[in-house]
């Protein structure tokens, strides 16, 4: 059994994938991931330009890494993120299966890049908030909402934990753009103090994030989600846990279109199919476009 555990996990860590793993006898818990593709499909999806695709890419990852945090596999997380730059909003779904899926409000948005010579992110997203929806079925959902502190996505999400949970949280986020507009590298880790942390632990987390550039340039170097966490968490006795995918997965199709028609009411769905042209469901998610001809409108009113 053992070889057949280590087979799949050397197959998921070939592509995007997460790291969970606890340290200092469980006083910290961390996760980590590789997104590039899930990150180079939603820049296909949305044509978006490079400053989307970094900004985007980001909340997908934080996503990412906080619904595989979850304990019941049936939740569902979304970070929405309102501003007043150019960029408009973000909005962002997934679930604690590695899955995610998001769109931004104005996909096509050029800056300046900042002093640093990066993607001026905080700019293009201005100040606002965010607001985190944690989702289960048969709970009413919980919604919690933070001002943006730098609009850079992993400060928010860092000052989110803080305010919101009171845990002590590291958040890095990063996606490289190649000259092409495609993405070169995307990744991202969360580092938290869990409840009844020894004070020390926070110099050596520190210590240890001090030489921590970005973690774009950790993936450059080669590292994998696995020598991220084993970096940042040296000398703490770092242990890892699980290994699990990430993807982008939107799962529209054209049942739900139909639902979604079903909301437009029976008098503006007769005249639709009085017309004799085929309607059209955009999902913002994928970008996909579901056409439903006439005779399925009928069905929907039979």
């Amino acid at each position: 059994m053992s070889d057949v555990i280590s087979f799949a996990d050397a197959k998921l860590r070939q592509g995007d994938h997460m790291v969970r793993g606890t340290a200092a006898d469980g006083m910290i818990r961390a996760i980590a991931l590789t997104a590039r593709q899930t990150v180079q499909t939603a820049h296909a999806n949305h044509n978006t330009s490079p400053l989307v695709s970094a900004a985007l890419g980001r909340l997908m990852m934080g996503g990412l890494m906080m619904g595989a945090l979850f304990k019941s596999p049936d939740e569902l997380i979304t970070l929405e993120v309102r501003g007043d730059g150019p960029i408009g909003g973000l909005t962002v779904t997934a679930n604690n299966q590695g899955q995610v899926k998001g769109f931004a409000n104005h996909p096509n948005v050029w800056l300046p890049l900042n002093e640093k010579g990066k993607l001026d992110v905080g700019s293009g997203l201005g100040q606002g908030t965010l607001t985190v929806i944690r989702d289960t079925p048969g709970v009413m959902p919980y919604s919690s909402q933070t001002e943006l502190v730098s609009g850079e996505i992993g400060d928010d999400l860092a000052a989110h934990f803080q305010l919101s949970d009171q845990i002590p949280t590291s958040v890095g986020v990063g996606v490289l753009v190649d000259t092409d507009t495609s993405i070169r590298q995307a990744g991202g880790f969360i580092v938290q103090l869990m409840p009844g942390y020894e004070p020390f632990l926070i110099d050596e987390l520190e210590r240890n994030l001090a030489d921590v550039t970005s973690v774009t340039d950790m993936l450059e170097r080669g590292m994998s989600p696995t020598g991220i966490l084993t970096h940042i968490l040296r000398d703490l006795d770092y242990q890892e846990l699980e290994v699990m995918p990430a993807e982008f997965h939107c799962g529209c199709n054209t049942e739900r279109a139909s639902r979604a028609m079903l909301a437009l009411g029976e008098e503006e769905l007769r005249d639709m199919i009085a017309k004799g042209e085929p309607a059209e469901v955009h999902c913002h998610f994928c970008g996909r476009t579901h056409l439903l001809q006439p005779e399925e409108l009928e069905d929907l009113l039979a």
